[in-house]
């Protein structure tokens, strides 16, 4: 993986995890979350995303019209939403990415950032 790619994976993995923090704010009407039962939430919403994740990644291994592309996997499980970022070869390999991920079980919409690779 390169280093733009484990940026960029830094980067959504951040916006992702601080928009689940955002939604779990409480009302009046339900108790305040201790410290110790937000963090556990907050470890398993993480784990959940990365399944999630791992098994949309699985679905592109098995496709061989996304064998040469560098494609990152962000999910947030809470929406059912994908992000995709990276590079593809061919223009075509987006809209497949996109069907792959959408036909995982537990997808809801699918978000797509990839690029087009450019040869020097």
């Amino acid at each position: 993986m390169t280093l733009r790619s484990k940026a960029l994976t830094a980067a959504l993995a951040v916006l992702l995890s601080s928009a689940a923090l955002a939604q779990t704010a409480t009302t009046g009407d339900t108790p305040a979350l201790t410290k110790q039962q937000m963090r556990a939430q907050m470890h398993a919403d993480r784990a959940a995303n990365h399944a999630l994740a791992k098994k949309v990644r699985d679905a592109f291994y098995k496709n061989h019209d996304l064998n040469d592309t560098d494609i990152a996997v962000f999910a947030n499980t809470r929406t059912g939403k994908v992000i995709l970022a990276g590079t593809i070869i061919d223009e075509s390999q987006d809209q497949v990415a996109q069907d792959v991920a959408s036909k995982v079980p537990g997808v809801q919409s699918v978000e797509s950032k990839l690029t087009l690779y450019a040869a020097p």
